[in-house]
Parts: structure tokens; C-alpha cells; sequence
């Protein structure tokens, strides 16, 4: 079905049948995505096109040497290195219907089957970082993870950052589920006591403007000096809803843990199966990506289990 019938239709019907127009906006309603740019809060990212360098290099040679007066200066000689490269994965998305009920809008117009698939790449991207980060930052490495029993502590939690930002410098962002990140709310809005200061009984000096943020809105942007990301949970499908980001992690995230590059646009293809009758009609959209963490030292795990 041509879009802009399926829109002149719809406005037919919300002149004539708020009721239908009512149960066509719930049929219809898109499901939340992350969208990809919540990969940029937390990880270096960048957007390559086909000839674009795959190498990730490093420049060395540069000495700085105390002068002396009347001596011949001398030079370094600056060499680059070629420290890893990329391996490109491809991702791709792929759906088909009998080709009468979509040219009928039975299942919506393209446009919104596109918009749909295009979300559930981003949906991929963040899932995949977000898997990488989890495995890598666990293998063979004590250093970088804690293990609390929930609710997660006000020790803990500033533990791991303080870790974190002594390896790497700065802690970028804090990021995961807000089941699990919830429970600093109860201690976000409040600082350590100096000596001449009383505390209250459980959690310190309150914060006026932290804890009205966290009374107005439920919930905080920074706490000892870390960005917060609360991840919505991103399901398989509406039906199922099996979760894809795991609700009792939190990841500690430092600068320059790694890099995440998309490489070349989404490309797509349309076609029609007349094999089958009604035919088949297809829709495919892909786009390569790489993954690269060479710094995993820089991010740290919080495991946080239900008892």
C-alpha cells in the first residue's frame, strides 16, 4: 500500500471514527529501542566509509632533551606502529509477508518496517557492546570485579570507581540496568561528614539539590564524579520478552577502553518471491561493524545478585 494513502486513510478515519483511530494508534505503537547513540555515552565511536584506514596506530619517536648551549641539537626519529586492526562483522536484519496484505497496509506501511528494523540494529549494537564488555572484563581478572549481595553499597560502588579512575584516569560512565542501579538513589543525594558536621544515623550530610533531583524525578545524573546511564531493558520481541541486558551487572566503564565503528552505510535490498503463491515479498537491510577493546583494564564488573 502506497504511504501516502495509507496516511489520507488515516486521516479519513480520524474524522469519522475516534474509536477506530484510538485502536489503531495501540495496534501501531512502535516498541522503545536504545538507539545507538547510547553506544557514544560510554565508548569511543566513530563511523568509517569503504578506503577508511582498519588500523589502529601509534605514533612513538618524540623525546623532549635538556639543551645545552653550543651543542649540535639531536633529533628523534619518529616511528608508527601498527598496534591491531579490525575484523568486520556484518549485521543484518531480514523479514517477509504474503505480498497482497502488505500492499493492503495489513501489516503497515514499509516505511514503518523499515523504521522498526532499523531500531532493532541499534537494539543489536548496544546488546553486543554490552555483552563484550561484560565477558571481557571478567576473564582471568580479579582486579576489576566486585561481588555484592543486593542492594549495592555505598562502598562498593565508589571501590570500583576509585579503582577504575586510578588505571584509567577518569571513570566515562557508570551504565546498567536501573533494577540494579536503583538502589544508590538511597545514598546519591548525601556526601561523607567532615568532623565538625552530624551525620544522619544511615547515610551522611544530605545534598539539597541531589536529593531534590533524586525527590523530583526519581533518579540522578552524578555521583562522585560519574556519569550514570540507566539502560531500559530491550526485549527479543513484544511476545516473548526475554531480556537481552543482563539486570544484575553494572559496568564501571574508564577512557578509551575501546572503540565501536559502523563501516559504510545500511544498505538494503527489496525484492519478491513469485515462487509462492500470493508471492513472498522481502525486505533486508545490513551494515558491517567492528568491536575493538584493547584496554580492558580500564573497565571494571559489579555483580550484583539477588539473595
Amino acid at each position: 500500500m502506497d504511504e501516502q494513502k495509507f496516511k489520507e486513510a488515516v486521516a479519513q478515519i480520524a474524522k469519522t471514527d475516534k474509536r477506530a483511530l484510538a485502536e489503531l494508534i495501540v495496534e501501531y505503537v512502535d516498541p522503545k529501542h536504545v538507539t545507538q547513540d547510547i553506544v557514544g555515552m560510554f565508548l569511543n565511536t566513530r563511523t568509517l566509509n569503504p578506503g577508511d584506514s582498519l588500523v589502529k596506530k601509534v605514533r612513538r619517536g618524540i623525546e623532549v632533551r635538556q639543551l645545552v648551549p653550543g651543542q649540535d641539537t639531536l633529533a628523534s626519529q619518529i616511528t608508527v606502529k601498527e598496534v591491531v586492526s579490525y575484523n568486520l562483522d556484518t549485521a543484518y536484519a531480514e523479514v517477509a509477508h504474503n505480498e497482497w496484505e502488505v500492499e493492503s497496509g495489513e501489516i503497515g506501511t514499509v516505511d514503518e518496517i523499515r523504521r522498526e528494523m532499523m531500531a532493532k540494529l541499534s537494539d543489536f549494537y548496544v546488546v553486543k557492546v554490552m555483552n563484550a564488555l561484560y565477558t571481557l572484563a571478567t576473564i582471568n581478572d580479579s582486579t576489576n570485579f566486585w561481588y555484592v549481595s543486593t542492594p549495592i553499597t555505598r562502598s562498593t560502588l565508589e571501590d570500583a570507581i576509585d579503582s577504575i579512575a586510578d588505571i584509567a584516569g577518569s571513570v566515562r560512565s557508570v551504565v546498567g540496568r536501573r533494577t540494579a542501579l536503583a538502589p544508590i538513589t538511597k545514598f546519591a543525594g548525601y556526601r561523607i561528614p567532615v568532623a565538625s558536621e552530624v551525620a544522619t544515623p544511615s547515610n551522611g550530610i544530605g545534598v539539597p539539590s541531589a536529593l531534590e533531583e533524586i525527590r523530583r524525578t526519581g533518579w540522578f545524573g552524578v555521583y562522585y564524579g560519574a556519569n550514570f546511564i540507566s539502560l531500559e531493558q530491550v526485549y527479543d520481541n513484544p511476545y516473548d520478552r526475554t531480556g537481552l541486558i543482563k539486570d544484575n551487572l553494572i559496568v564501571v566503564i574508564g577512557d578509551n577502553c575501546g572503540e565501536f565503528i559502523t563501516y559504510g552505510d545500511t544498505r538494503e535490498d527489496q525484492w519478491t518471491d513469485m515462487v509462492t503463491a500470493p508471492p513472498t515479498w522481502h525486505i533486508r537491510i545490513y551494515q558491517q561493524f567492528g568491536l575493538l577493546f584493547d584496554r580492558m583494564e580500564n573497565v571494571g564488573i559489579i555483580r550484583v545478585d539477588k539473595p
